[in-house]
Parts: C-alpha cells; sequence; structure tokens
C-alpha cells in the first residue's frame, strides 16, 4: 500500500427521516380535501407519474404537502389553499356549578354552533354557551364543529 494513499470513510449513526426518504426514492406527498369545509379526507405519497390517478370524488388534490387527517384542515379563506392546525374550543370557565338556577358555566363558541347536551342537539347562536342548573346532577357537553377539534366535557351541578 502506497503511504500517500488514505481511504477516509465517514460513519453516521443518524438515520434519515420518512420524508427524506420518500424524497430520495422521488415520492410525492399528497392531500385530497374537500372543498366545501377544508376537511382532510385523505394523505398519501406515490411516484410523480403516479400522481396523476390520484382521485377521490368530490375533493381536490395539494401535491408536495403533508396533513394530520384528525389534527389538520385546509384554510380556505385567503384565496388559496393553506393547511393549518384545526384550532381547539377554549373549554368551558368552570365544570362544577351549584344547582341554584343562578349560576353559571361559559364557553364561547363558534357563531352559530351545534351543542348536544346529554345526547339531544341544540343550535347555539351568538358565539356563547352558558349552563344554569337548578337541580343536582351531571351535562355532558359534546361539540363538532368543523374546522375545530371535537370537544366533550361535563358540567356538574351541585347541590348548594
Amino acid at each position: 500500500m502506497r503511504p500517500d494513499f488514505v481511504t477516509r470513510t465517514t460513519l453516521t449513526t443518524e438515520r434519515p427521516t420518512y420524508q427524506e426518504k420518500m424524497g430520495e426514492l422521488g415520492h410525492v406527498p399528497f392531500i385530497h380535501y374537500d372543498p366545501a369545509t377544508g376537511r382532510v379526507v385523505q394523505t398519501g405519497h406515490c411516484s410523480p407519474v403516479e400522481l396523476d390517478h390520484q382521485a377521490v370524488a368530490g375533493c381536490e388534490r395539494l401535491d408536495g404537502l403533508t396533513a394530520d387527517i384528525n389534527a389538520d384542515y385546509v384554510d380556505l379563506s385567503g384565496g388559496f389553499a393553506v393547511v393549518r392546525p384545526r384550532p381547539a374550543l377554549p373549554g368551558f370557565d368552570k365544570t362544577t356549578i351549584l344547582a341554584d338556577g343562578q349560576d353559571v358555566a361559559t364557553i364561547l363558541l363558534p357563531d352559530p354552533c351545534t351543542v348536544t347536551i346529554n345526547g339531544t342537539a341544540h343550535i347555539v347562536e351568538g358565539g356563547r354557551l352558558e349552563l344554569v342548573g337548578a337541580y343536582p346532577g351531571a351535562y355532558r357537553v359534546v361539540i363538532d364543529q368543523f374546522p375545530h377539534l371535537p370537544f366533550e366535557e361535563t358540567v356538574t351541578c351541585a347541590s348548594p
């Protein structure tokens, strides 16, 4: 072996991320979303050649982007599509109130909003829900108002 000849090898323990590996393979991520609501209905990745074959009836496709079906939505309010995290509702200001017909638990909501309380749906307008209880018990409140994340909380009315 010649003394002026040296072979160098760089070793690394870092592994490529999933996105880096897909990029090496020439895969393109895509999102299908409902153009009326912005709800993400499918995500995936494929080679550029296969991209034109990716279609979901009634949906639009965004290429080169990724999204979480449960946590993201496509915001169309600015004139072009932007993937954003779904906002969370703030929750009630308190989850235990006195069953005196006066103590109030309040939550701010999108306007209008469908709220289900103990299995019964109610349309709430004005962007605010106030729960008041005259009798002890529990109120299970469920809100599924897209693009907000699903919300569920129990407000308890305690004896004064």
